[in-house]
């Protein structure tokens, strides 16, 4: 029976998966070849330096079969291109079965953050290696260069595989295939409905559902517009209102904690989202 994965690898402690921007590339390379080898749905990715994350929608043992798959083609670089003949030898892979839409929706969410988590990026749409820009991006509409227009060796060498591909599959200009082109973005976003919600709980401080406390990192920072946005999403989950209007004087003031622990805003953004006066803020921050 098929159902919802969230797969992840062990972070290696004294070694590195993707040591650089070529590295990268590979490696989201490698994703779109499993795509094609395994009847998957891969709907999240994120690579990072030392592991890597999945969300799928398959059979377990399709899922299982398609991350050892990568795990392989991401050893055989390594191998090829550093003389590491065991490096993800005993690298370990673990398939957690997402039961129901709110894990769900945290799963994707955890995957996309991972940079922000790891204080590498300001946003996660900033970070290149997951497909966290894919979603809800208007008219769908995405540009490249056609992967099957390339001379057969270049082709062979952008994919390290001699297997036919799709003329969906388009390329950027360091020669990347786009995550767009082999991740279901429909399904990401007919499960989070609304890019708000996506960008809320991409900052929402998650812990059961994904066994890991979030935090913000103090460094990160959003605009009013990003943050209005998130705002509004809270306040309609958390009380059913509509507008900030509609909060009472005690909701308002727990709103302010929950925007300064959750985003770290300063009390002039609160008092500007909230619209409280920076005085009393300042008292309950």
């Amino acid at each position: 029976m098929k159902r919802y994965y969230h797969i992840c690898s062990k972070g290696l402690e004294k070694n590195l998966i993707f040591l650089n921007r070529e590295d990268f590339i590979s490696g989201v390379n490698d994703i779109a070849v499993c795509r094609l080898k395994f009847d998957v749905v891969i709907l999240c990715f994120c690579l990072m330096s030392n592991h890597f994350h999945f969300v799928l929608y398959g059979t377990e043992e399709t899922c299982r079969e398609f991350v050892l798959e990568y795990k392989r083609r991401c050893g055989m670089r390594m191998r090829q291109n550093r003389m590491e003949v065991n490096a993800l030898h005993e690298l370990s892979i673990s398939v957690n079965e997402i039961d129901n839409m709110e894990y769900l929706e945290n799963a994707i969410a955890y995957v996309l953050r991972n940079p922000l988590a790891a204080k590498t990026i300001m946003m996660p749409y900033h970070y290149k290696w997951s497909s966290a820009d894919s979603y809800f991006k208007g008219n769908g509409e995405i540009s490249g260069l056609c992967l099957n227009d390339f001379s057969i060796r270049k082709r062979h060498r952008v994919l390290r595989s001699k297997m036919d591909v799709p003329d969906s599959y388009l390329v950027d200009e360091e020669g990347m295939i786009l995550p767009e082109c082999f991740v279901d973005v429909k399904q990401v976003e007919d499960i989070f409905r609304h890019p708000s919600r996506l960008m809320y709980l991409l900052a929402k401080k998650l812990e059961a559902e994904v066994e890991i406390q979030f935090g913000i990192a103090e460094q990160v920072s959003y605009t009013d517009a990003e943050l209005s946005s998130m705002v509004n999403e809270m306040i309609r989950n958390e009380y059913g209102a509509r507008s900030i209007g509609e909060l009472t004087n005690e909701q308002r003031i727990r709103l302010c904690v929950l925007l300064r622990k959750n985003f770290s805003a300063s009390a002039k953004q609160i008092s500007r989202i909230t619209r409280i006066d920076l005085s009393v803020v300042n008292k309950v921050i």
